[in-house]
């Protein structure tokens, strides 16, 4: 493109300035771009809404505008220093494009990508609750399976331990054994129990109008003395809005809270702080209790609610977390963590708000 092809450009406005910034000559499509006429423009001081000059006469500026007349105008400017044969300098050289459609397009791409991203968080929220209710089901399965035979093998157990602490209750040392033996058998037997309550199918007919707020009050305080029995410093601080009514089981989302709180308060090892809060929005109630305990790695994030996964190893039965997941679907609800190592963790317990 020659010189005066490109001064004609109708893409771009191009002005030539003198040494006082005073509008030489210019050509059609500059008039346009800065909304007067040609001839009110040729001879015109450098508009004011222009406001960079360059720092020396030889400065080359690269910017964008968005003219005062034109809201919805983008400008990018080219400015730049103008050599006559002496090498000397004569003027500067302004180059005007309108890239008002270029930036719409590249908003319009940035928000679908966010939203793409948005989309494709979502999908993979879905994927990961469908595996986990599949893991569940899978799980409860099982446990329906084998629970009524463990359950009479640990009748058995239970009835002659039971049988024997009549007999030989002048023995403490057998009598010890035989309590452990009865202690061993009645923690199988609560293990089956939840393993059932895990893949149990829902039953709604128990449901009724329940005040998290009240229930997690109720919760806290029921708590508060077994972590001061461990000898744990712990300030606890509860943020609990009225009117954050949910349909649901009481005693269910009372075991769900109180796992997830001994979660949290096992997560302290001497001292710090549990922030237990309930909120509701329009349409939902999400109860959230964050820890400033040791916190997670990725890896157990990812297994955090997989039956027997667990990080406590004999002193757990990796059922907690497990047991909070089913009962919170059970109530149509959804469990998000977050967590990082040495920052604690913040577990949510997001449920529909009943009408």
């Amino acid at each position: 493109m020659s010189a005066l092809e490109y001064l004609d450009s109708p893409e771009r406005g191009v002005v030539l300035l003198d040494l006082d910034y005073r509008i030489n000559s210019a050509n059609h499509r500059a008039a346009e771009l800065f909304g007067v006429k040609l001839d009110q423009l040729i001879g015109s001081p450098l508009p004011s809404w222009i406001k960079t000059r360059p720092k020396s006469l030889d400065d080359v500026i690269e910017e964008v505008l968005y003219p005062h007349f034109g809201p919805n105008t983008v400008l990018h400017r080219y400015s730049g220093p103008v050599y006559g044969l002496q090498n000397n300098l004569v003027g500067r050289v302004e180059i005007y494009s309108d890239i008002t459609a270029r930036r719409r397009l590249e908003t319009e791409i940035l928000e679908r990508n966010r939203e793409l991203a948005e989309l494709n968080k979502r999908l993979q929220e879905t994927q990961e609750e469908l595996l986990r209710s599949e893991r569940l089901r899978t799980l409860g399965e099982m446990a329906a399976g084998i629970a009524h035979d463990i359950n009479n093998a640990l009748g058995i157990v239970l009835g002659n331990v039971q049988l024997a602490k009549r007999r030989i209750p002048e023995d403490p040392e057998c009598l010890r054994c035989i309590e452990s033996i009865e202690m061993a058998a009645k923690d199988a037997a609560d293990t089956v129990r939840k393993l059932k309550e895990i893949g149990r199918p829902v039953d709604r007919s128990r449901y009724r109008p329940i005040d998290l707020g009240a229930l997690t009050e109720s919760v806290i305080a029921a708590m508060t003395p077994q972590w001061q029995e461990q000898d744990k410093q712990i300030d606890i601080t509860a943020d609990l809005q009225p009117g954050c009514t949910v349909e649901g089981d009481e005693a269910e989302l009372r075991e769900a809270l109180t796992n997830v709180m001994l979660n949290a308060v096992q997560a302290i090892n001497r001292q710090g702080a549990i922030k237990v809060a309930v909120h509701k929005n329009s349409s939902q109630v999400v109860l959230t209790v964050a820890d400033s305990g040791i916190g997670m790695s990725e890896e157990t994030k990812k297994r955090v609610f997989d039956p027997f996964f667990t990080t406590r190893g004999s002193a757990g039965t990796g059922l907690g977390m497990s047991m909070v997941a089913a009962i919170v679907m059970r109530h149509n609800g959804k469990v998000k963590v977050e967590s990082e190592q040495g920052k604690g963790t913040i577990v949510a317990l997001c449920f529909p708000l009943a009408e």
